[in-house]
């Protein structure tokens, strides 16, 4: 699903990345590069905050910290579900590792998750 949602936008490549990156959006040519050693949850995780860089067409790597604060924002939307998020939440007693098992993601999902709610408390789950 979210490789097909990133490929009705921009390409989509593979390739070892060094420097300690795992993925990167290039402007020019539209391209989203991932780390050919990602693997599962965090593949899914990298692709979607690449994602939004594409949407948004970010200009450069770690362009600046509000720009990837709405990336991982963003990312966390598509990857978490509301009423599954409220469930984790009151299983795990707001253990972000836990949570984080639980919804298949990596724990700064779910940081970036509980940030957009503080944000938008509409978004809050009764």
């Amino acid at each position: 699903m979210l490789i097909a949602a990133a490929e009705r936008i921009c390409g989509l490549r593979e390739r070892r990345l060094h420097d300690g990156l795992q993925g990167l959006y290039l402007c020019q040519p539209n391209l989203i590069l991932l780390d050919s050693r990602l693997r599962g949850v965090q593949l899914r995780c990298v692709l979607a905050h690449e994602i939004s860089h594409a949407r948004h067409m970010d200009a450069g790597c770690r362009v600046d910290k509000w720009t990837e604060r709405r990336a991982d924002q963003e990312a966390a939307m598509m990857l978490i579900d509301p009423l599954e998020y409220a469930y984790a939440e009151a299983v795990y007693e707001s253990n972000v590792v836990g949570m984080a098992r639980e919804l298949n993601v990596l724990p700064w999902v779910i940081m970036a998750y509980r940030e957009r709610l503080h944000d938008d408390p509409r978004l809050v789950v009764q």
